[in-house]
């Protein structure tokens, strides 16, 4: 059978296989690496890259449309220097980077907008959700305005549809959504208010920071009338004063980019060079594996075949069995019969006549066979035995030879 047809697979398959499944591999661990960058956001969760309707997708989209500057912010480490920044809040907070936002806040125009709704995904429906009710935002949630006093968030007495006050908001009006959540606290001062005064639009007094309370005025369920995405679109314009880029923050929703790991660290300087060098070193390792020289060496059998293997275990078993000694004599024994064999016996001689009538054939350069027979005799050591038997074989191949 040749090779070719022995094999299930040609070399060529078998290298492709073997380069797409390590590709494969390799783009799984950049992937994993960077998964929280590469995120699409379509998760059914209230932050500016979802589509659901407690998401902020669709005023992203619609500032874009106008021509204005629009952008992501995923960098933890990078805070505006212009422009309005706008935090969309999930339970729970991250309060470290929400904190890093409010300290910015107090020269740089931003706009915090809290969370409301309490929603889960519907099951084979992408970006879709169903409310369960609106969460109480206090304890951990009113914590982490603490730096920013006393605020306390509540519920509104009012019916879906009423009017809001917001004068400094020119040519728009804005109307109560469902279950209308309010804001109050000591250092807050009204943009849009209910009739009776309550907050739903706040700044904290002294500084640039917006608080939205219910982020019904903005997501995408808001934008769903021509009225309240114009409505949305002027308060963004008007906080925006100085008429900078929109930044929607996403780092505080856990898509940032400064989330070290192993993965990212092997794929960034100054590790990435570590890391192509380990990848070219087991390249040459495989290529070196699929084109070396001449066929791989196989494992001797522990029992070979053959006159010589078998003359080779029995030497291994007399050694073993420590009867080295015995063999020399026996072979001496062997060197006669051989002898007599060859040449013939015809006085049917035996015993040292035996041996005196072979010594009669001389060997030049050799004792004569007595002489050697009795040395063999003797030998006990491996190089006397040794040494004997190469003086017998070449006594019987000159005799046999002669004869």
């Amino acid at each position: 059978m040749s090779d070719s047809s022995a094999s299930a697979f040609s070399s060529r398959t078998i290298f492709l296989v073997v380069a797409a499944g390590l590709a494969s591999f390799i783009l799984f661990l950049v992937l994993t690496a960077y998964a929280p960058e590469l995120r699409s956001g379509r998760d059914g969760r209230a932050h500016s890259l979802s589509t659901s309707a407690v998401g902020f997708r669709g005023v992203y989209e619609l500032l874009d449309a106008t021509g204005a500057p629009v952008d992501y912010v995923r960098d933890e480490n990078v805070l505006a220097d212009d422009g309005l920044t706008i935090v969309t809040l999930e339970m729970p907070v991250a309060q470290e980077r929400l904190d890093a936002l409010l300290d910015n806040g107090e020269y740089q125009p931003t706009l915090i907008v809290l969370p409301k709704w309490f929603t889960r995904a519907i099951p084979g429906e992408r970006d879709r959700v169903e409310a369960l009710g609106p969460p109480a935002l206090g304890g951990d949630g009113e914590q982490a305005f603490a730096s920013l006093g006393d605020i306390v968030v509540t519920g509104a007495n009012i019916e879906r549809g009423d009017r809001l006050s917001g004068s400094i908001f020119p040519g728009v009006q804005f109307r109560a959504p469902t279950d209308l959540q309010l804001i109050a606290g000591k250092a807050l001062d009204g943009l849009i208010t209910t009739d009776r005064g309550d907050i739903v639009l706040a700044n904290v007094r002294g500084t640039e920071i917006y608080i939205l309370s219910d982020p019904d005025l903005l997501n995408n369920q808001a934008l769903a009338s021509p009225q309240s995405a114009r409505a949305a679109l002027v308060m963004l314009q008007v906080l925006n004063a100085d008429g900078g880029p929109y930044r929607f923050e996403l780092a505080v929703n856990g898509f940032g980019t400064n989330q070290v790991n192993l993965l990212t660290l092997a794929f960034e300087p100054p590790f990435l060079a570590l890391t192509l060098s380990i990848l070219a070193a087991a390249l040459l390792a495989g290529l070196h594996a699929a084109f070396r020289f001449g066929p791989p060496l196989r494992e001797p059998r522990a029992i070979a075949f053959g006159k010589r293997a078998l003359v080779d275990n029995s030497a291994e078993l007399l050694r073993l069995a420590r009867r080295e000694h015995l063999s020399s004599k026996r072979y001496a024994a062997i060197t006669r019969e051989a002898a007599v064999t060859a040449i013939g016996n015809p006085r049917q001689l035996g015993g040292a006549a035996l041996d005196n009538w072979l010594d009669g054939f001389d060997v030049p350069g050799s004792p004569p066979f007595s002489a050697l027979a009795a040395r063999a005799e003797r030998a006990t050591a491996r190089q006397e035995i040794l040494d004997a038997a190469r003086a017998l074989n070449l006594w019987k191949r000159t005799i046999v030879h002669e004869s």
